[in-house]
């Protein structure tokens, strides 16, 4: 498992018109405004689409099971944003219905919308979180790193300064910093391991 942290940054709403491909459409709006991370919520309907609803054995790497779908579908779904090479790395799953029938997978290739979709995107900022190409899996598969791992070398540093020696100059300034006992106390607190 791997995770990792951060906050959110800013929200969009997003309307996507009759005959846009809603796909191309939020890939443009997230490279203009630069949105490096986030997540996608979105509603609406389709006239046709293609997705991948499973693979065609569960094997890895698996060879996707593609099914195209058209005549107006409702649509709800999610998606992920992650960098990645060439700019971001947007996933989609996505549910479609229409008549009875229902189909859920990864949205692919193309989405073109049915009168409207509705979507909220949310940015992340500080993560430290992007897409990379798995061999094993033949997918991209977002990588994260925890703000302990993202920032390893920074507490190395720390690890490395806390263990040098302490030369005299600063073992005089540490006995004049605070006046007598608490000094002491104090020095003695910083320096014990965290538990």
């Amino acid at each position: 498992m791997q995770y990792t942290e951060g906050q959110l940054g800013r929200i969009f709403v997003v309307r996507i018109d009759d005959g846009e491909d809603m796909l191309v459409s939020l890939r443009q709006f997230v490279q203009d405004k630069g949105v490096r991370a986030g997540s996608i919520v979105f509603l609406g309907a389709l006239m046709n689409g293609r997705m991948v609803t499973g693979p065609e054995e569960p094997v890895i790497p698996p060879v996707p099971h593609f099914v195209m779908f058209e005549g107006g579908w409702e649509v709800f779904g999610v998606g992920t944003i992650y960098p990645g090479e060439g700019g971001p790395h947007i996933h989609y799953h996505a549910s479609v219905g229409r008549a009875g029938h229902a189909l859920t997978g990864c949205l692919r290739d193309k989405a073109v919308t049915y009168l409207i979709v509705e979507a909220v995107i949310y940015e992340f900022t500080g993560l430290s979180a992007r897409k990379e190409y798995d061999e094993k899996t033949q997918i991209h598969l977002p990588v994260l790193k925890s703000r302990e791992e993202a920032s390893g070398k920074a507490e190395q540093a720390l690890v490395k300064e806390e263990q040098r020696p302490v030369t005299r100059e600063e073992k005089k300034e540490e006995k004049s910093e605070l006046p007598g006992g608490l000094a002491e106390i104090i020095r003695d607190l910083t320096r014990r391991p965290p538990t």
